[in-house]
C-alpha cells in the first residue's frame, strides 16, 4: 500500500525529476567559474616612471652676415673749361662812294600871259553834289493770263467708276425660276469686265463667287444687260481698254 502512495508522487513531478540532474550540473560549472575569477590578480608595474619638465633650448641666433665691402668712391676731375681763342674782328676797309657827275637839268619856266592866245582857260570843277537826271519809268508789263485749269483726271476716272457700279446695281435681277423660288440663295458675286473706249463691253467674269450657280449666272446677266458710256478725255490717257470690277448683292424680295 505504501509503494502505491509513493508512486503517483514521483510520477507526478517526474519532469521537474528529469531536469534536477541538469541543474546541478550548470549549478558547479557556475561555481567553478566564479572561483577561477577571483583567482585572476592585476598585474601592476612597480618600476617608477620619472617625468620631467623640460624648457626647451632657445634656438641658436642666426651667422651674422659678413659685411659687404663698399666700393670705394672714386672722385671725378671737375671738368675744365676749354679755352677759346679770342678772335679779332676782321676789319673791312673804307670805299669810298663814287661820285657820279650830276647831270645839270634844263628847266625852262614858261610864264603863260593873260594876253598869249595859246593859253588854256581852265574849266571849273564839276561840282560833286550835282544830282543826276531821274530815269523815265518804264510801265508795268501786262501780268501772264493764268493758265486753263484741267480737270485732275483721278476725280474724273473715280467719278466715272461710281457712275458704272450705280448703274450696274440699278438693272440687276433677282434669279426667277421654279429652283430660285424654292431654294431662294442669297449673297453677294464680284464680277470683273472690260470696256473699250467708246463704252462697249469686251469681256467680262466672276471675280468672286457667291457659291451659288443662280446669282452668278444672274451677275453675268447684268454686266451684258448693262449699257456703259464712253470714257472721259481726260481718263486713263494712253489705253485703249481699261478693266473694271464690282460688287452685287442679291437679296430674295429686293427685285
Amino acid at each position: 500500500m505504501q509503494a502505491m502512495t509513493t508512486m503517483p508522487f514521483f510520477y507526478r513531478f517526474r519532469d521537474a525529476l528529469a531536469t534536477l540532474p541538469s541543474i546541478l550540473i550548470l549549478a558547479v560549472l557556475i561555481f567553478a567559474g566564479i572561483q577561477k575569477a577571483a583567482k585572476i590578480e592585476a598585474h601592476s608595474d612597480d618600476s617608477l616612471v620619472q617625468i620631467a619638465l623640460m624648457e626647451p633650448e632657445p634656438p641658436a641666433p642666426p651667422a651674422p652676415a659678413p659685411p659687404t665691402p663698399t666700393p670705394p668712391q672714386v672722385v671725378k676731375p671737375l671738368p675744365v673749361p676749354l679755352m677759346q681763342p679770342i678772335r679779332e674782328p676782321i676789319r673791312e676797309p673804307i670805299r669810298e662812294p663814287i661820285r657820279q657827275p650830276q647831270q645839270q637839268q634844263q628847266t625852262v619856266s614858261a610864264t603863260p600871259t593873260t594876253n598869249s592866245p595859246s593859253a588854256e582857260v581852265a574849266a571849273p570843277p564839276a561840282s560833286p553834289k550835282a544830282v543826276a537826271a531821274p530815269a523815265p519809268i518804264a510801265p508795268p508789263a501786262p501780268e501772264p493770263a493764268p493758265p486753263a485749269t484741267k480737270p485732275n483726271s483721278a476725280s474724273v476716272e473715280a467719278g466715272y467708276v461710281s457712275k458704272v457700279r450705280v448703274h450696274l446695281n440699278s438693272i440687276k435681277r433677282y434669279p426667277t425660276g421654279r429652283e430660285a423660288s424654292l431654294q431662294r440663295p442669297q449673297g453677294k458675286v464680284k464680277v470683273w469686265f472690260v470696256l473699250n473706249r467708246d463704252g462697249t463691253l469686251a469681256e467680262q467674269g466672276i471675280e468672286a463667287s457667291s457659291n451659288s450657280m443662280l446669282l452668278d449666272e444672274a451677275a453675268r446677266k447684268t454686266i451684258n444687260r448693262a449699257t456703259f458710256s464712253a470714257f472721259p478725255e481726260s481718263s486713263w490717257l494712253g489705253e485703249a481698254t481699261h478693266r473694271f470690277s464690282a460688287e452685287l448683292e442679291f437679296i430674295p424680295g429686293a427685285g
